[in-house]
């Protein structure tokens, strides 16, 4: 897989990832929940995917050329977000 492919993955993926975050913010808002549990959700189901695709990875190591970039970097590295746990940690904690 060429860089110009694995930059192209990354970026689909975080696409991805992201809209899915702000889709969970969206519902969590729809439903009255906190945002920083909302959050705290992603997080652990995040946590959880990659330990999926970890065993994935090692299951089959050719899936990671793509896997690795596209799932890993890109999709769950939009979805999870540890600076948005801290900015809603703190928001919580101001009000």
């Amino acid at each position: 897989m060429s860089t110009t492919q694995r930059f192209v993955a990354v970026a689909a993926g975080g696409a991805g990832g992201a809209l899915a975050r702000f889709g969970v913010s969206i519902f969590a808002d729809s439903m009255g929940i906190a945002s920083p549990w909302a959050t705290v959700a992603v997080n652990i189901v995040g946590c959880l995917l990659m330990g999926l695709l970890v065993a994935a990875v090692i299951a089959n190591p050719a899936r990671r050329a793509l896997w690795q970039p596209l799932l890993g970097v890109g999709l769950l590295g939009g979805f999870t977000t540890f600076s948005a746990f801290a900015a809603d940690s703190v928001m919580l904690l101001d009000d």
